[in-house]
């Protein structure tokens, strides 16, 4: 086989088996809010995330399993990503946002193919 058709081979095989390689990514801009105490102006950033206030520095997973935080340059939130999964395999999401990939059939044995299994 030539040099090329090595190096097209590759990146089949390469691309056969990339996951989780496309995620979800958002970003929003701080938040101020100024309020008096007494006499004195008190200035307070925070992150705003689905009506709520979120600290500067804090970071949470949603239940949707995207993990959020507010930094100092704003709030940024990110998803795991897209699986390619076998037709006669089916993934499942715990509540710990671990992906398991499980035959279709028989939901509680790993999905097998090929050489091996799909954990997540």
């Amino acid at each position: 086989m030539s040099g090329m058709g090595v190096f097209v081979l590759m990146i089949v095989a390469m691309c056969a088996t990339w996951r989780a390689a496309v995620g979800a990514a958002f970003h929003a801009p701080l938040h101020s809010e100024t309020t008096m105490y007494g006499w004195r102006p008190v200035t307070t950033q925070y992150c705003e995330w689905q009506g709520k206030k979120m600290m500067v520095e804090s970071s949470w997973k949603t239940t949707s399993c995207e993990t959020c935080s507010c930094e100092e340059n704003g709030l940024y939130c990110y998803g795991g990503g897209v699986y390619a999964v076998p037709s006669h395999c089916m993934m499942l999401i715990d509540e710990t946002c671990h992906a398991h990939v499980v035959d279709a059939e028989h939901p509680y044995s790993e999905c097998e193919f090929g050489n091996g299994a799909i954990t997540g």
